[in-house]
C-alpha cells in the first residue's frame, strides 16, 4: 500500500540496509515491470473466463479520492459453467473528464472493447440514482452495439435514499441529532470516555464505546441509536456526575420522550440492516430476491400496529410510501426484470408475494422468454463442497427470524411446499 518510488528513498534504505545489510534493494522500474507482468497474466486469465461465461453484468460507480481526484470503478459479475457466481473489478481509473451521460458510456465502451466483451453478453448494468448515470444505462440500452443491456438501480443506494427520507422528517431528525451531539461529547472528551469505562464496570453493562455515525450511511445511524440505547444508564450516570460533567454539557442527555423515540426507530430500522446485508453480498445473487423482500418487508415489518408509537408510525408510513415509488410497486411488475429472475429463483417462483392474476402474466413473459432462447449446452454441475452440509453459524441463526420474514418462509405450509419440492 505505498508508492513504489518508496525503493528510492533515501529513509527507506537505511531502513533496509539496517535490516539486512545484504539484500539489494530493486529499483523502482524492477518493482513497476514486476507489477505489470502481473497485471498482463491476470488479465489473461480473466479475459479466458469471460469468454467462457454464457452472460455478464456490470456494476459501475463513480467515486471522490481523499485528494479529490475522480474515479470510475467498473466490476464484472458473471457465472462460471461449474455454477460459481464470479465478481472482478475489471478497471479503476481517474475520471478527468466532465461526468456526463456521454463520457460515462463511452468510459464503459473502452473497457468493453478492453477486455473484448462482446455486446450479446452484456446482460445489465447495476448502478446508482445520480441522473448522469441513469441517463447513460438508458442510452446505452437503446444502442445497438450494446446489445439488450439494462440499467438495474442498486438496491442498496435506493433503499439509502427512502430511509433518508424518514430519517430527515421530525421528530425523528431531532432525535437522531441530539444523539449525534451526545456521542460527540464522549469522542471529544478522554475525561467523559474514562469515567463511562467506569460506569460501565460499576452497572456491569458490556463494555462497548459509542458508535459515531456517518452521514452517508444510514445503517450508521441505526449502530449508534442502538449502541446509545446499550449503553444508556452508563452514560446518563456520566453525564449526572458533576466530577466529570461541566454544568453546561449536563443537558446533552436525551429526555424519557427521545429515548423512546430512539427506541422507535432502531426497532424500525434493524431489519433494514439484515435486508440490505442479504442484499449486498458478493456471493448471492439479489436481483431476484429484491421486490419479495421489499414487499415481504411492507406486508410484515412496516404494518402499522396498535402499539407503535408516533415515530415508528410515521416512519413505518414514510417507507412503505417511498419503496412503493422509488421501485414502482403500484405499476405493472409481471415484465420487469425483478419479477423475471423471482419467476427463475426456486426460492420465489411461487410468486407468493404477488396477487394471483398477477401470476400468471409473470410466468407467460418468462415462458415467452424461454422459447425465444436457442438450445443451449448443459451447464455442468457444481461439485459439493465439503462445507456444504456444516450447520450454519451462530451469528447467521440470530438473523434467521428476520430473513424468514423477508423471505417470506416462516409459513409452515409453504416452508414444506418448497422443501420438499428441492429434494424432488
Amino acid at each position: 500500500m505505498r508508492p513504489v518510488n518508496i525503493v528510492s528513498g533515501e529513509g527507506f534504505k537505511s531502513l533496509i540496509q539496517c535490516l539486512e545489510p545484504a539484500y539489494s534493494l530493486p529499483r523502482r522500474e524492477t518493482v513497476m515491470h514486476a507489477v505489470k507482468s502481473k497485471y498482463t497474466t491476470t488479465k489473461q486469465t480473466l479475459q479466458t473466463k469471460i469468454e467462457n461465461c454464457k452472460a455478464l453484468s456490470l456494476t459501475t460507480d463513480i467515486w471522490t479520492s481523499n485528494q479529490m481526484e475522480s474515479y470510475m470503478t467498473v466490476t464484472a459479475h458473471f457465472i462460471s459453467n461449474n455454477w460459481l457466481l464470479h465478481s472482478f473489478v475489471l478497471e479503476t481509473k481517474e475520471l478527468g473528464v466532465s461526468h456526463t451521460a456521454a463520457n460515462i458510456g463511452e468510459r464503459l465502451s473502452e473497457v468493453m472493447a478492453d477486455f473484448r466483451i462482446p455486446a450479446e453478453k452484456r446482460v445489465a448494468i447495476v448502478h446508482d440514482n445520480a441522473a448522469n448515470i441513469v441517463l447513460c444505462a438508458e442510452q446505452l440500452s437503446r444502442n445497438p452495439s450494446w446489445g439488450k443491456v439494462q440499467g438495474v438501480r442498486c438496491t442498496g443506494h435506493t433503499l439509502q435514499l427512502c430511509i433518508n427520507v424518514a430519517l430527515k422528517k421530525d421528530p425523528v431528525c431531532r432525535v437522531v441529532a441530539a444523539a449525534r451531539r451526545l456521542v460527540g461529547h464522549f469522542k471529544k472528551s478522554a475525561k467523559a470516555t474514562v469515567a463511562l469505562a467506569d460506569k460501565q464496570k460499576q452497572q456491569n453493562v458490556v463494555e462497548h464505546k459509542l458508535i459515531q455515525d456517518v452521514s452517508t450511511r444510514w445503517n450508521s445511524t441505526q449502530c449508534m441509536l442502538e449502541r446509545l440505547l446499550e449503553q444508556r444508564w452508563p452514560v446518563t450516570a456520566v453525564l449526572s456526575d458533576p466530577n466529570t460533567t461541566q454544568r453546561s454539557d449536563r443537558d446533552l442527555d436525551l429526555t424519557a420522550v427521545q429515548w423512546r423515540i430512539a427506541e422507535d426507530i432502531v426497532s424500525v430500522l434493524k431489519p433494514m440492516v439484515t435486508l440490505t446485508e442479504l442484499l449486498s453480498q458478493d456471493d448471492n445473487v439479489s436481483l431476484s430476491a429484491t421486490l419479495p423482500m421489499l414487499i415481504n418487508m411492507k406486508r410484515r415489518h412496516l404494518l402499522l400496529r396498535e402499539d407503535d408509537g408516533a415515530a415508528a408510525t410515521a416512519m413505518k408510513n414514510t417507507l412503505r410510501e417511498e419503496i412503493d415509488k422509488r421501485w414502482e410497486l403500484n405499476g405493472e411488475l409481471q415484465t420487469s426484470i425483478y419479477i423475471k429472475a423471482a419467476v427463475l429463483d426456486p426460492r420465489f417462483k411461487s410468486l407468493s408475494f404477488m396477487e394471483e392474476e398477477k401470476r400468471d402474466e409473470a410466468y407467460t413473459t418468462v415462458f415467452e422468454l424461454a422459447e425465444s432462447l436457442t438450445p443451449a449446452e448443459e451447464p455442468a454441475q457444481r461439485p459439493l463442497d465439503e462445507d456444504d452440509n456444516e450447520p450454519m453459524p451462530l451469528q447467521k441463526k440470530r438473523k434467521q427470524d428476520e430473513i424468514s420474514m423477508l423471505m417470506g418462509t416462516d409459513e409452515e405450509q409453504q416452508a414444506e411446499e418448497q422443501n420438499s419440492e428441492m429434494e424432488r
